[in-house]
C-alpha cells in the first residue's frame, strides 16, 4: 500500500471500544474494530495519538500492544498546550469534535482537519451535537464520515436545516459545513471465516442434523432499539409448515432488560412453535467468533432507525452465509441483492402532523427515547410476502446458499475488509490536505474567540473597587522567605489543587526585589525579574494579599468606608 501523503491521527478515548466493565454495543465493537484495522494498515509510523489526558495515552500504549501492534506511538493531549495541528488530520470516533474545534483557534486552523463518524444519529444528543457543531469554527476541510448513504441523507437533511435557522436567526450570510463523505464500517474478514470442524460441534450442540436448516440472527435482544422479531417469527412459521423442513432458528444475542428477554422467549413460543428456537448468548467471545460457522443463512428484521450501517450482516458473508436483510438504511450499501444475498422492500409512515407530533414530543422530553423509536418502528413494515418468498428460496435450495455465501465472501474481502477501507480514510486526509493548502485568507476566516473562554479579568472587571494598571506601585510590609511561602501554600489551597502564577522561585525574586526597593512600581519589577508584566502584576497581588506589600492608593479607596 502507497504511503498517504499527509500524516494523520486517531483520537483515543477508552469508552469508544470494547473492554472490562462496559456494555457491548454496536458503536464499541466498531470502535473497537476500526482501532485494530487502523493499527493494521494505516502508513503512518509511529501511529499518532491524540487524548483527552497523558493517562489516556498510556491506555492507548497498552491497547495498542495488545491488539498486537508494534509501531511507535507519537501521543498528544488535547487538554493541554500541545499544537496537535501538526498531525494533520485527525480521526474522531464519534460525531463530533469535542473542543478540539476552539483549541485549533489558538493554533494554526489551516494546518488541521477533523473528522468525525456517525453511528446513530437518532439520539437526542446526537441531534444536539449536530446542531452544537454548526456553531464551532469548523472548517471546508474538516469533514463526518457517514457509514452508509441513506446516513448521509439524514445528516445532510439535519445541517441543512441548522443552516436555515442559523441564517434566519443570526442573520448570517455564510454558514460552514464540514464535508459528508461516505465511508462504509469495515471488518477484519479473516476472523469469519467458516471453520469446518466448529459447524460439526455447534450443531451437535444444539441438537441440528445434516438436514436442520438453521437461521441465525446476531444482535442485541430488543424490540425497540434493534429488530422487532415478530415479523420473522411469523415467516418462520409458515415456511416449516409449507415445507416440512426442520428448522433452528439461532437467536444470538443479549438483552439488557430481562423484560426484553422474556419478550423473545415468549414471542418465539407464540409465533413460530414449529421451530426450533435457541437463545444463545452473544457476548461471549468466542461465540461471536464461531457460531457462523454453524449456521446456513442469516437474517436480521432490522426495522429501526437506531440502525445505520449494520456490521452483522457484513460478518455473516465473510463467514460464507447468504444473508437475508430489509432493504434499510446502510444494509443496501453492503449487501448485493440477488448475489450475496436478498434485500426486502419496506414502508414507512410519510411526513404529516403525525411525524411532527412525535418529533415535537421528543424534543420537548414528553416522550423518551425509547418510545420515541416505538412510535416510529410500529409505522415500519418489513414486507412478509417477499420475506417469506426469500427464506424459502434459501431453505429449501442448498446450492443457492452456497453460491451466494461463496459471493459473499469475495464481497467483503474486496470491499468491506479493513484492508480496502483504511486506506479510504488516508485518501480522505490527502484530500483534505489539499483544501487546506488551497486555501485564501477568506477561507481560513477570523481567530473566532470561544465565547466560553474570555478571559475572566474582563469578563469580571465590574466586580472590584478597580483593576491593577502597569503603572501600579508597590510598598514592601514584611520579607518573604521559602519556608513561610511552603506554609502558606499548605494552607491557601495553592498544594492541594496545584495551580500557581509562577514557580516558587520566581515569586520569591519579586518579593525580594520590592523588598530591596523599599517601593516600587510593577513595570520595574517585571523588567528586574524577567518576568512578564501581567504575571509580575498577578503575582505582586497575591502578595498584598498576605500582607507581604502593600498596593499604594488602593487603602484610600478602603479609608473612605470610615
Amino acid at each position: 500500500m502507497s504511503r498517504s501523503t499527509s500524516p494523520t491521527a486517531f483520537f483515543f478515548h477508552a469508552d469508544a471500544i470494547e473492554g472490562d466493565g462496559r456494555d457491548l454495543v454496536g458503536r464499541r465493537s466498531a470502535g473497537q474494530s476500526f482501532l485494530r484495522g487502523y493499527l493494521d494498515h494505516a502508513a503512518d509510523n509511529p501511529v499518532h495519538v491524540l487524548a483527552q489526558k497523558k493517562r489516556d495515552i498510556e491506555t492507548f500504549q497498552t491497547v495498542a500492544r495488545n491488539l498486537g501492534s508494534q509501531s511507535d506511538i507519537d501521543g498528544l493531549t488535547l487538554r493541554g498546550r500541545d499544537d496537535f495541528t501538526r498531525f494533520g488530520t485527525v480521526f474522531f470516533p464519534g460525531p463530533g469534535y469535542l473542543d478540539a474545534a476552539w483549541r485549533r483557534q489558538h493554533l494554526d486552523v489551516t494546518a488541521c482537519s477533523l473528522v468525525g463518524i456517525t453511528h446513530t444519529v437518532s439520539t437526542k444528543r446526537v441531534m444536539d451535537s449536530l446542531f452544537h457543531l454548526m456553531l464551532q469554527p469548523i472548517k471546508p476541510w474538516d469533514a463526518l464520515i457517514c457509514t452508509s448513504r441513506a446516513v448521509q441523507s439524514v445528516v445532510q437533511t439535519q445541517l441543512d436545516q441548522q443552516v436555515d435557522y442559523i441564517k434566519a436567526h443570526f442573520g448570517a450570510s455564510r454558514v460552514t459545513v464540514p464535508q459528508l463523505p461516505v465511508i462504509p464500517l469495515g471488518i477484519h474478514a479473516a476472523d469469519f471465516a467458516h471453520e469446518p470442524d466448529a459447524r460439526g460441534t455447534l450443531r451437535d450442540t444444539y441438537g441440528a442434523t445434516e438436514d436442520t436448516v438453521v437461521v441465525m440472527s446476531m444482535g442485541r435482544l430488543t424490540v425497540v432499539e434493534k429488530a422487532n422479531p415478530i415479523p420473522l417469527f411469523m415467516a418462520l412459521e409458515e415456511i416449516a409448515k409449507a415445507t416440512g423442513k426442520d428448522i433452528q432458528f439461532w437467536l444470538v444475542g443479549w438483552a439488557s432488560t430481562p423484560d426484553e428477554h422474556q419478550l423473545h422467549v415468549d414471542g418465539a413460543a407464540t409465533f413460530c412453535p414449529s421451530v426450533t428456537v435457541h437463545i444463545i448468548d452473544g457476548r461471549d467471545a468466542d461465540i461471536r467468533r464461531t457460531i457462523w460457522s454453524g449456521a446456513d443463512i442469516f437474517t436480521l428484521p432490522v426495522d429501526n432507525i437506531q440502525e445505520t450501517f449494520g456490521l452483522v450482516p457484513v460478518e455473516a458473508m465473510a463467514a460464507g452465509l447468504p444473508v437475508v436483510m430489509p432493504d434499510w438504511d446502510g444494509f443496501r450499501d453492503t449487501v448485493v441483492n440477488g448475489e450475496t444475498g436478498f434485500l426486502i422492500p419496506t414502508m414507512m409512515a410519510p411526513a404529516s402532523g403525525i411525524g411532527r407530533d412525535i418529533a415535537r414530543r421528543f424534543a420537548n422530553g414528553t416522550d423518551g427515547y425509547l418510545q420515541y423509536l416505538m412510535m416510529i418502528e410500529q409505522q415500519t413494515v418489513i414486507d412478509m410476502r417477499a420475506y417469506v418468498t426469500a427464506l424459502t428460496a434459501l431453505i429449501l435450495n442448498p446450492d443457492l446458499r452456497q453460491r451466494m455465501g461463496q459471493a459473499g465472501v469475495r464481497h467483503v474481502r474486496s470491499n468491506l475488509d479493513w484492508t480496502n477501507v483504511v486506506p479510504r480514510y488516508q485518501e480522505l486526509a490527502d484530500e483534505l490536505a489539499q483544501m487546506r493548502g488551497a486555501a485564501g485568507a477568506d477561507d481560513a476566516g477570523t481567530r473566532a474567540t470561544n465565547p466560553t473562554e474570555i478571559d475572566p479579568f474582563a469578563l469580571y472587571a465590574s466586580y472590584p473597587t478597580q483593576s491593577a494598571q502597569p503603572t501600579v506601585t508597590v510598598t514592601h510590609r514584611k520579607p518573604l522567605t521559602a519556608e513561610a511561602l511552603h506554609l502558606l501554600d499548605s494552607l491557601n489551597g495553592r498544594h492541594l489543587y496545584r495551580r500557581r502564577l509562577l514557580p516558587d522561585a520566581q515569586t520569591l525574586r519579586i518579593a525580594e526585589l520590592v523588598a530591596q526597593a523599599g517601593a516600587t512600581d510593577a513595570a520595574q519589577v517585571a523588567q528586574q525579574a524577567g518576568v512578564s508584566l501581567p504575571a509580575t502584576l498577578g503575582t505582586l497581588l497575591f502578595l498584598a494579599k498576605y500582607d507581604f506589600l502593600t498596593i499604594d492608593g488602593l487603602e484610600q479607596n478602603n479609608a473612605r468606608i470610615g
